[in-house]
């Protein structure tokens, strides 16, 4: 009767450990995989969204300068230098929306998210054909590593956004003293 016993709660052992085995899989693809993906798109979609807000109303601005230049020239008077300082105006606000994007960096920040996005894409195909009755570690350690590159890449956006120290400038030497 004990030798029954032990095999039925070998038995229990075994089957509770593919339960546990089966549910982090599940949970992890949906609470770590999916939920991650869907933010990394999101913030892409997001990026993309505004860089293209951006060059429509540069561009507006830009149009806007240029046809306050023509209208320039054919009038006279106030009205002739109302429409240049409309111009002018014009012009630099253009040049703040593309500093201003320049600044943010809208392009850079959509390749981010788009390689992370990308990169965990890959690696929630290769999850979904584990075996779910086993715990992964080779698997979970790739997921693992695409957060770790994403993360890595807003390293190398801070020092790529650093300004350069501008150069130290010579110490001029005194001729000698003579005398």
């Amino acid at each position: 009767m004990s030798g029954s016993l032990s095999e039925w709660q070998a038995g229990r052992e075994a089957e509770a450990s593919t339960d546990r085995a089966r549910a982090f899989h599940r949970l992890y693809l949906r609470l770590r995989i999916d939920d991650q993906l869907r933010y990394y798109q999101a913030r892409r979609g997001e990026y993309a969204h505004a860089h293209r807000q951006v060059v429509v109303l540069r561009s507006a601005l830009l149009l806007g300068a240029a046809a306050a230049g023509v209208i320039t020239q054919s009038t006279a008077g106030t009205a002739r230098a109302a429409w240049a300082v409309a111009g002018a105006l014009l012009a630099a606000l253009a040049g703040a929306v593309t500093a201003f994007e320049t600044l943010v960096g809208f392009p850079q920040l959509e390749k981010v998210y788009g390689d992370a996005a990308r990169n965990l894409e890959e690696a929630k195909v290769d999850w979904e054909d584990v075996d779910p009755e086993t715990v992964p570690e080779h698997e979970v350690e790739r997921v693992e590593d695409v957060f770790r590159s994403e993360r890595g890449q807003w390293g190398q956006l801070v020092v790529k956004s650093a300004a350069p120290a501008p150069p130290a400038a010579p110490v001029a030497k005194e001729p000698p003293a003579t005398g």
